[in-house]
């Protein structure tokens, strides 16, 4: 997703573009609306079934949308955004992408109607965003629905006018950064590629200000058997590994390794290389998960931690718990064109899916 587009782009293409939506109906919220399923999609399992009829079709517009948690509230503007805007650097990602997830998902963004799963993106919010974002909350909205896990979401519609264009000419200026969805943005940008760059459609995303997501990352579990004394001297020979008492002594200094029923500390000692390669999860993988035994499952999970050690304990595996990269970092490898490996960042909350339809047009 470092991808940058060649002399034929066309920037002067709008990145963010208002779209005709379906807007699930209120009373059918508790049925359609859903965590998101991507990753039932990508492994090939039937998605949900849509239902048309639990959804009212809208004018095409921009939307602001509001998603609140136990833990916080998270708001940004719907948007369709141009496939171009991917390619020449205007939205720019930075995790790389597994090939047979983004052709199942590509599979899946032909089919219509089309439950939709949003893109989070990240920008440096002007003062028309955030004036947007503080002053609309006050209005209607055009729904307010529960959604799963005790979250509640809020979608105000922008109408067409003199604000809309504010918006767009603001974020038009801005730089974009793919938080989630690296590969929906991929899946999409092949779908527009078969079709010869001539499909309306871009990919529709939730635009956050800079800081609007919780930054995490995912965690690194080895199925066992695997050798602990061979793995202790692969890790040793790049980083300093000491035993800790837990999880949470493990992880102040570096990365927490879980290891025959122990947690050890792997801290990195010497001078980082710049950039992509520098962090944690790049350091991991070049060092030590690179060189294991061919044939080793590497996990890319985010399950509960006494999940994957209950996992550890019955097989004989290994847990890699990474701590969280700065946002600054990220953006900047973004900036630089760089990818990290696949599923190295998490970004909360995802936006819930079903709220919005992809019918026939839009």
């Amino acid at each position: 997703m470092a991808a940058r587009a060649g002399p034929a782009t066309t920037r002067g293409t709008h990145v963010v573009r208002p779209f005709d939506a379906w807007l699930v109906r209120a009373e059918a919220a508790a049925v359609e609306v859903a965590p998101m399923s991507e990753v039932a999609v990508a492994a090939r399992a039937a998605p949900r079934p849509v239902h048309p009829d639990a959804y009212e079709p809208m004018a095409p517009a921009l939307y602001v949308y509001r998603q609140r948690t136990p833990h916080g509230e998270h708001v940004g503007i719907v948007c369709d955004i141009a496939p171009e805007a991917f390619l020449d650097g205007r939205v720019r990602g930075h995790e790389s992408v597994q090939a047979d997830r983004v052709d199942a998902l590509a599979r899946y963004l032909t089919t219509t109607p089309q439950r939709v799963e949003l893109v989070s993106t990240l920008h440096r919010a002007g003062p028309v965003v955030r004036a947007t974002l503080a002053s609309v909350p006050a209005l209607r909205p055009v729904r307010d629905i529960d959604g799963p896990g005790a979250t509640r979401h809020t979608v105000w519609q922008i109408p067409q006018g003199p604000q809309t264009d504010r918006l767009r000419r603001e974020l038009d200026a801005a730089t974009h950064y793919i938080a989630d969805g690296h590969h929906r943005v991929a899946a999409g940008l092949e779908v527009w590629e078969r079709s010869g760059r001539v499909c309306g459609r871009g990919v529709l995303c939730v635009a956050y200000p800079l800081g609007g997501l919780q930054l995490s990352s995912f965690d690194r579990r080895v199925t066992g058997p695997v050798h602990p004394v061979r793995l202790r001297d692969l890790l040793g020979a790049s980083f300093d590994v000491r035993p800790a008492a837990d999880i949470r002594e493990a992880s102040e200094s570096g990365i927490a390794v879980y290891l025959e029923h122990r947690w050890y500390t792997a801290s990195y000692p010497g001078e980082r290389p710049p950039g992509a390669p520098g962090l944690d999860v790049s350091l991991l993988h070049a060092r030590a998960l690179d060189h294991l035994p061919a044939g080793t499952v590497v996990e890319l999970t985010r399950a509960p931690t006494e999940v994957l050690l209950a996992a550890c304990d019955a097989d004989g595996g290994a847990l890699f718990v990474l701590p969280a990269p700065e946002l600054e970092t990220i953006t900047a490898i973004a900036d630089a064109g760089e990818v990290v490996p696949a599923k190295s960042t998490y970004f909360s909350p995802k936006p819930a899916s079903g709220i919005f339809l992809r019918g026939r047009t839009g």
